[in-house]
């Protein structure tokens, strides 16, 4: 009998850059402030490309989303995307963030950014608190993070379904959602799937699943 599948183990989290990474002074001033106000919070600068990178959770992304939004230091008044990340062990959803140039700024200030990552370490019931209410641009996109890894958004007015219909099964950018289809269409493949999506393919189609004949031999765990 061949051994249940084990899920691949989490990515590493990228390396804070060598000598540490400065980023503007209104932004500098700002993280700091935002660690001192939220202490479990935190910071990576070397997560994203570009900008730097706030970790917060579920129960208190609201209050750091508000804080990032309203401050006088550097209002974040741009929700420029929200993606959705499957991270193996945990969920993460990214509120891309920037300050808008308004009236009054000036000419000398530059496009500002900042990423505030939501981890969601449930992974039976996923779910965090919307932020539309202080991003309206969020809106579309929280459904698409809702519609295709099936991460909840309390507080959400019209959470549904955006890109797939309503009777799809599932959540397909989950790393352990199983390719569907029929299994004889499917054999020609079967080196590219791990023991449970094949389990999860032959009883989609009513077969019964035999660990020793089914599952290449490179993927017996």
């Amino acid at each position: 009998m061949g051994r249940k599948s084990k899920p691949p183990a989490p990515p590493k989290e990228p390396q804070e850059p060598e000598g540490g990474r400065k980023w503007s002074e209104k932004v500098e001033v700002l993280l700091e402030k935002v660690m001192e106000r939220f202490p479990d919070v935190v910071r990576l600068d070397g997560r994203m490309a570009d900008e730097p990178a706030l970790l917060t959770k579920p129960d208190t992304v609201v209050e750091v989303a508000k804080y990032l939004n309203s401050n006088a230091i550097l209002p974040l008044n741009y929700c420029r995307s929200v993606t959705g990340i499957d991270k193996v062990d945990r969920f993460e959803v990214v509120y891309n963030l920037a300050h808008l140039p308004v009236p009054g700024d000036g000419f000398d200030l530059e496009f500002e950014r900042i990423a505030l990552v939501v981890v969601i370490e449930d992974r039976i019931e996923p779910k965090t608190e919307t932020l539309m209410e202080i991003w309206r641009s969020a809106d579309f996109q929280e459904r698409e993070v809702y519609d295709l890894l099936g991460v909840g958004f309390d507080g959400h007015p019209d959470l549904r379904r955006i890109l797939l219909d309503e009777e799809f099964r599932g959540h397909p950018l989950r790393k352990d959602y199983p390719l569907m289809g029929r299994w004889e269409d499917m054999q020609a493949i079967n080196a590219y799937l791990d023991e449970g999506q094949i389990k999860a393919l032959k009883e989609e189609a009513g077969l019964e699943f035999n660990p020793d004949t089914d599952v290449p031999p490179n993927y017996k765990r």
